[in-house]
């Protein structure tokens, strides 16, 4: 043996290196995952095995988000194929797969039969934006259709309480496995019959792709599009789009925002109402000021004709006076005074009249603005509470510790006090 011919251990590591990586290229492998670990560089490990051998895998973090499978899906015993390269990491003499790609066992298949439904589906006009209903303002009674511990429905009550407290009516359903796409028809169909539903939310929490599938059954993608209530789909999170969401009227990314959608925060709603509330002050406040100028318009226009009548009256009885002379014609000048005295009394009457029409108008509009100004709402036994350090309005006991100091305007006088206590 010459010594020419005996290779070094990184020799022969490089070899075994550019052998490996240019024979096989790019492939896919299939086995089941062992060790999943997932560092905090955000690279994921693992090990892929079947029956007779087993072989170490990576992905690098910047491919993790590109993956078929989301990692909070992974977990040892989970059945995939990968697609990737083999890498020999010559310091340690050990080889493993680079994975680009990832997707569970059998799961393409699902996802094509998947796509085929949703095409069917669409192609029949089921998720038609003309055929979306519009949700209602202030629904009376929420129906939802989930499982009854779950943390959709807790999610869903907490935040329809905060924003504005409604009855909900939950129809227990199962979310997941084989009986659960009947259940949740079955949920929908009872809640659509409830006279007293104003809309209906679907869904659940969120979980592996598996566990949605429910929400993707044509039985319940159909109930969903020949619901009369309006419904609203919210199933996992942000990144899940089971086929129910294109059916819905709505879809929320999560439980807590199908809450967020059904009902307005009412808040908000109070200070827009008193929005308009003070532009309707304003605008009567307007309306009255013009009124008024209009008013003393047309009593300047109505005194000015009097005097021109009164005037031609004095002017014509000057006249006959005079032409009477010395005659002293008593029956005419009698009757020419009772003609004077006709026409100013009925001038009289038709300014009265007059007058009293307009006094009678600008009346009523000064007790219509005066029972929609806030010293009427006070007057009924109401009061104004602010906070006597900042003169902010207190709308909630929440808004106030014990021993604050606070004003109350009452309609007559105001008060000082102290709180000494609070209940919700």
């Amino acid at each position: 043996m010459r010594d020419q011919d005996i290779l070094s251990v990184s020799q022969l590591t490089a070899q075994l290196k550019e052998l490996l990586e240019d024979s096989f290229g790019e492939l896919w492998v299939a086995g089941e995952i062992v060790g999943f670990k997932r560092h905090s560089s955000g690279h994921l490990y693992f090990t892929l095995k079947d029956a007779g051998a087993r072989i170490n895998a990576m992905v690098f973090r910047s491919q993790v988000r590109l993956l078929a499978v989301r990692p909070d899906e992974l977990r040892d015993g989970a059945q995939v194929r990968c697609r990737g390269r083999i890498n020999l990491y010559e310091p340690h003499g050990a080889y493993k797969i680079i994975v680009d790609q990832m997707q569970f066992e059998g799961r393409g298949a699902l996802l094509e039969k998947l796509e085929q439904l949703k095409r069917t589906l669409a192609e029949e006009g089921l998720f038609a934006a003309d055929r979306k209903l519009p949700l209602p303002l202030l629904p009376r009674v929420i129906g939802v259709v989930t499982a009854s511990t779950g943390a959709a429905i807790r999610d869903i009550t907490r935040v329809i309480n905060e924003r504005t407290p409604s009855h909900i009516r939950l129809y227990p359903a199962a979310v997941q496995g084989d009986a659960a796409a009947l259940d949740i028809v079955r949920g929908i169909r009872f809640l659509d019959l409830a006279p007293d539903v104003d809309v209906i939310i679907i869904g659940r929490g969120g979980g592996a792709f598996e566990d949605l599938l429910p929400f993707s059954d044509e039985r319940v993608v159909r109930a969903v599009a020949a619901c009369r209530t309006p419904i609203v789909s919210a199933v996992g999170h942000e990144v899940d789009f089971p086929l129910c969401d294109h059916a819905a009227d709505v879809r929320a990314p999560t439980p807590t925002g199908a809450g967020q959608l059904v009902v307005p925060d009412s808040r908000r709603l109070l200070l827009e109402l008193a929005g308009a509330r003070d532009s309707m002050t304003r605008a009567l406040v307007r309306l009255v000021d013009e009124s008024d100028l209009q008013l003393t318009d047309r009593f300047e226009r109505l005194w000015g004709i009097a005097d021109q009548q009164l005037e031609r009256a004095e002017n014509t009885v000057a006249h006959l006076t005079a032409r009477l002379g010395g005659a002293h014609p008593a029956s005419r000048l009698e009757h020419l005074v009772q003609q004077f005295a006709s026409l100013s009394g009925a001038l009289d009457g038709a300014w009265k009249n007059n007058l009293q029409a307009r006094t009678h108008r600008l009346e009523r509009v000064a007790s219509l603005l005066e029972e929609l100004s806030p010293t009427a709402q006070l007057g009924r036994g109401y009061a104004l509470v602010r906070r006597a350090s900042d003169r902010h309005p207190i709308t909630n006991a929440t808004a106030v510790q014990v021993g604050d100091d606070v004003d109350i305007q009452l309609a007559t006088g105001a008060l000082a006090a102290r709180v000494t206590g609070r209940s919700s």
